[in-house]
């Protein structure tokens, strides 16, 4: 009796662990930290709603193959290494982002490429299944990201 009553005792804990590191990665899974493609960018400007990134898919449909990184430094980069764009728009794209930071306090995230952010975009962000969606808190629109 006394063997099975310590067994039931270890396997409980042993739930309560899987439990607690289930939730624990549920939070973590909320990240923004990964590879990214944009799919819109959607604004409003004079009372007309367009998409900016449907706009650009038409003149460079390449762009669709932009990768952007969101890295665990901090770093948030454009990578237009694979997407088949001129050199020359694929340089001017990637030095964007060259210096570009990201933070995230509570359910807001602002980018920056000043240091101590004094000067940057902030964004609500919120998440659904593969997708990250960031709204402007300032008029600039809401991006929608898909993961790789």
């Amino acid at each position: 009796g006394q063997v099975i009553g310590k067994i039931k005792i270890i396997t409980m804990k042993n739930i309560l662990s899987l439990i607690l590191l289930l939730s624990l990665t549920g939070i973590y899974a909320q990240s923004p930290v990964g590879k990214w493609k944009k799919i819109t960018h959607v604004s409003t400007f004079e009372g007309q709603t367009f998409d900016s990134h449907i706009a650009l898919l038409t003149q460079r449909p390449c762009a669709a193959k932009i990768v952007y990184e969101i890295n665990a430094d901090a770093t948030f980069r454009l990578n237009a290494s694979q997407s088949g764009c001129d050199e020359k728009y694929m340089k001017v794209q990637e030095k964007l982002y060259s210096e570009t930071k990201w933070k995230v306090e509570g359910n807001k995230i602002t980018i920056s490429s000043i240091k101590d952010f004094a000067v940057g975009q902030s964004y609500i962000i919120s998440f659904s299944g593969n997708k990250m969606i960031w709204k402007g808190t300032d008029g600039q629109g809401t991006i929608t990201y898909q993961k790789l």
